[in-house]
């Protein structure tokens, strides 16, 4: 994202594969007609200065708005697949739905990674605190694909001994500041992965940063699975 390349643009797409990303983070919101497509916020106003919310539009009147700094029509969720297939894994911010549209919100977005082949490499990103039925449509993709996970290392342990398949439908994800060493160590030897989030919404906007590019070389030693962070930090990497 800068001020050429909009949030779930296939410029920002096209940036992030050349800077050699692993993945690429896609919003998956839904239409007023049951679609999804790619945006960050219910409302259209900030990315394109239109009123509106996507939750209240069809799917031909949101992929017809246009993305004001990338110049480019909202996508949506197949499309940005089909752009994704055969060069970039994805994250998936589930935003969520109203419970009666979870079986086709989930089956939309499974049946477009499926068409795509990106299911198997796919990482479901849902919020700390479920919103939307988030958790309700995460479940969906068990054994499927994994799902984040941002419960503390004890809670985590209790919740292994209880359910051995644990890891094998979750990854771990949280902030820079969540971690240490020893709780890096000790998520891997539950057979979980790590990916941390580094992100300038979560610093001091005045060293954001400085404190970002710092978390990002702790958390490479302390030996994580995966950094999501804002492209201004790749100084770092």
């Amino acid at each position: 994202m800068d001020a050429h390349r909009s949030e779930n643009s296939f410029a920002a797409l096209e940036e992030a594969i050349l800077r050699g990303y692993t993945h690429v983070e896609i919003d998956a919101r839904i239409t007023g007609d049951g679609h999804a497509v790619c945006f960050h916020n219910d409302t259209l106003l900030e990315e394109t200065g239109v009123n509106g919310r996507i939750s209240g539009m069809s799917l031909d009147a949101v992929t017809q708005t246009t993305l004001t700094r990338s110049g480019e029509n909202i996508p949506t969720f197949e499309a940005f697949c089909a752009h994704c297939a055969g060069r970039i894994g994805v994250m998936i911010d589930l935003k969520g739905c109203e419970e009666q549209c979870i079986p086709l919100y989930a089956q939309e977005i499974e049946t477009a990674l499926t068409k795509h082949n990106l299911l198997d490499e796919t990482l479901i990103l849902i919020n700390k605190i479920p919103v939307n039925n988030q958790d309700k449509i995460a479940q969906h993709f068990f054994g499927k694909t994994k799902v984040s996970w941002r419960q503390s290392l004890l809670e985590t342990q209790k919740t292994v001994h209880e359910d051995p398949s644990f890891a094998n439908n979750h990854y771990i994800f949280n902030h820079g500041a969540d971690f240490t060493n020893e709780i890096v160590s000790g998520f891997h030897s539950l057979g979980l992965e790590v990916i941390v989030s580094i992100n300038t919404h979560h610093y001091n906007t005045q060293a954001a940063q400085q404190q970002g590019e710092h978390h990002v070389k702790q958390m490479l030693q302390f030996g994580v699975d995966g950094l999501q962070i804002d492209s201004c930090y790749d100084i770092a990497l």
